[in-house]
Parts: C-alpha cells; sequence; structure tokens
C-alpha cells in the first residue's frame, strides 16, 4: 500500500515592524500603525529609533482599544500651537493667489521650524535659559540646547510601562552610547522599557540632552543605524517566515537643489536614506552568499562534511535567515511638499499621518493578494 503524503505546510508568517528615526516625519509611521489597528494585523515584534522608538512605545504601551487615541494625543500635544489656523489665514490673504504652492509650503515650514527653535513644543522640549556652549558642567545631560523634561511628562501620561514590558509584542530601542559610539538595544522583555530608554532613543544632539541609563550616557539611536532593522532579522527564529514592515521616512531620490531650504532636506534624506539603504544591500548579499555556500555544500560527500569541522561551521553558515523586508516606506516624502523633519505643524502632521496609513494599506492589499 501506497504511504500517504501531505504537502508540507508553509511556515507561519511571523509580522514585524522596523521605525527609523525622522521627527516630524515620524507622524507617517502613526499612520501606517492606525492601518495595521484597523486591519486587525497582530504584530510579533517592533524595533523602533528615535521618534520610531516613541510611537512603539505609545502603541504597544496601551490597552489595543485605546493606541490610535494615545498616538493622536501625542501628536496634538506636540504641535506647534495654531499652524493650522495660520495656514487658514494665509490660504485667505489676498497676495497668496500669486504665490507657488512650494513658496507656501516653504514658509509654512520656516515658519513652524523657528517656532519650535526658539520656544520649544509643548508637549516635548523647551529651550533652555542656560546652554553649556564653551564652558561644561561635567554632566552630559546639560549639553544640548533643548530641555526634554516635558517629552518624559507626555510618555509617563500617554503610555503604560508596565503593560508594554507585559506585551506578547517584543519591542525594542535602540539608543548609541556617547562614550563608546555602539549600538545599544534595549528590550521591553530582557531590560524592561521605561520612559528613560525610549529618550535616549530619541536623544539627537546637540538638540536634545544625552540620557543616562545604569551609569552610561546614550544619544539618538539614528546616529548609529539607519534603520532598526538589523535586530529584528538577528532574532528572527528559523522555524516561522519573518515579515519585516520597513517604514522608512528618508528617500534617495529627489529633485536637484538650488536654495538653501531644498538643500538642507535633500542632504537629510541622503544621509539618513543611504545608511538604510546599505544595510538593506548588505542583507541582500549575504542571503545570496549564504544560499551559494548551501549549494557548494551540498556537493561534498556527507561524511566528508561531517568528518569536517571547518565544512561543519561553513553548514552552520549556509543557511539564509528566513526573512522577507517589505517596504511601507515614505516615498518622495519631502521633495514635493518640502517638509521637514523639524516642521511640527499641524497640517504636515496631519499628511504625514494620512499618507502612512495609505501606505500600509496598500502594502497590506499587495500582500494579501501574493
Amino acid at each position: 500500500m501506497t504511504p500517504l503524503t501531505t504537502a508540507p505546510q508553509k511556515p507561519p508568517h511571523r509580522i514585524t515592524l522596523a521605525f527609523q528615526g525622522g521627527g516630524a516625519i515620524g507622524a507617517f509611521q502613526a499612520g501606517v500603525l492606525e492601518a495595521l489597528h484597523n486591519a486587525g494585523v497582530e504584530v510579533a515584534a517592533c524595533s523602533g529609533s528615535s521618534i520610531g522608538a516613541i510611537n512603539a512605545a505609545l502603541y504597544f504601551g496601551n490597552d489595543p482599544s485605546c493606541r490610535v487615541d494615545r498616538l493622536k494625543a501625542f501628536w496634538r500635544s506636540v504641535s506647534v500651537p495654531g499652524s493650522a489656523l495660520r495656514q487658514h489665514a494665509l490660504q485667505l490673504w489676498p497676495p497668496h493667489r500669486a504665490l507657488e504652492d512650494q513658496t507656501v509650503r516653504r514658509v509654512l515650514a520656516e515658519t513652524d521650524q523657528s517656532y519650535a527653535f526658539q520656544v520649544g513644543l509643548p508637549g516635548f522640549f523647551v529651550r533652555r535659559l542656560h546652554i553649556p556652549w564653551f564652558t561644561g558642567t561635567g554632566n552630559p545631560g546639560d549639553a544640548s540646547v533643548f530641555d526634554t523634561r516635558p517629552l518624559s511628562r507626555t510618555l509617563s501620561s500617554l503610555c503604560d510601562f508596565e503593560l508594554l514590558n507585559r506585551s506578547p509584542v517584543e519591542v525594542s530601542v535602540v539608543a548609541a552610547n556617547l562614550a563608546t559610539g555602539a549600538a545599544r538595544y534595549f528590550v521591553n522583555h530582557d531590560d524592561g522599557l521605561d520612559s528613560a530608554m525610549i529618550m535616549a532613543s530619541g536623544a539627537l544632539p546637540p538638540w536634545f540632552p544625552a540620557v543616562e541609563i545604569d551609569g552610561s550616557w546614550y544619544w539618538d539611536g539614528s546616529l548609529v543605524t539607519g534603520a532598526p532593522l538589523r535586530h529584528l532579522v538577528s532574532r528572527a527564529p528559523a522555524a516561522a517566515h519573518t515579515v519585516i514592515l520597513r517604514a522608512d521616512l528618508w528617500s534617495c531620490d529627489g529633485p536637484l537643489a538650488d536654495n538653501l531650504v531644498d538643500v538642507d532636506i535633500r542632504l537629510k534624506n541622503i544621509q539618513h536614506a543611504s545608511r538604510a539603504a546599505f544595510f538593506n544591500e548588505a542583507f541582500e548579499e549575504s542571503q545570496h552568499l549564504k544560499s551559494l555556500l548551501a549549494y557548494a555544500l551540498a556537493r561534498i560527500d556527507g561524511e566528508q562534511r561531517q568528518n569536517d569541522p571547518q565544512l561543519m561551521n561553513a553548514a552552520a553558515l549556509a543557511q539564509p535567515k528566513n526573512v522577507r523586508i517589505v517596504p511601507v516606506d515614505y516615498p518622495r516624502s519631502q521633495c514635493e511638499a518640502h517638509f521637514k523633519d523639524s516642521q511640527f505643524g499641524e497640517t504636515a502632521i496631519d499628511e504625514h499621518w494620512k499618507n502612512g496609513r495609505l501606505a500600509a494599506e496598500t502594502a497590506l492589499s499587495k500582500m494579501g493578494s501574493e
């Protein structure tokens, strides 16, 4: 009698999220999270850097019933007061009709940025009265333009860290060790996340102060990683197929810059996007080389492989990661719109949020049809 055979089942999919840093443009990631929430997508792990760490903490540090509301509350608390009303008034102003839309966007971007730099943002940071330009205090936490204690209070009021650390979702945030320059990942299941770790991940110098954790000082995680993919890849279990939804906020592609505002935008996009692209290229090359190594080892006699320690080591390395990276990126995020990462105006935040929701809905639709 011929034995019954069954087709091998595909391993279960694990959905994970990689959230890059990008200041105000991080509202795009909040839109991504809203789309995933509306679609009922279960997430196994999330790794965030800078504003991505804040979004992750606020979302997974709350009960599902109020996650999106808490995200909205945060972004309202860090927006420039009255910015939407100012834009509406500008549109009603007669000379506005003679200006190009791009010019208006540039003016609004500079206005919102100037307000944040001169005054601060209500739930985020305030400008220091005394900045140690030349003479230090001996405390790295004083060496910044802004004081981020308002962010600490905002996180404490909007994120339940006990719930975050009990969550079945592994949430990790990355920061840069100020003394060594090494990346440090703080993980809810391993370290127990708190507001200091989230703030360390977003401590971008010289604007925001370094954060001390267990005797070490940390700066923004974006300084040491273009996109927090490495941690998700390294911890992906071999028994399951891991899909990483990557929400990058920067784009290598863009128009030629012919003014200093656009030069600043293009500079940051190239700096951040190129580092993320480097990891993606290295990951794809590693996967390809592992596949070739496995193919070559299969052509060697099995007994010889088992008796040769070097070949056994090679066999252990010849296993490509069961990982797929799906981009849910913000293409040309600041090219036509001329948005800036320091532009916390209500209109800009709303547009980023909407674009993130649409990008995630499109990505989920494509994944569902594959």
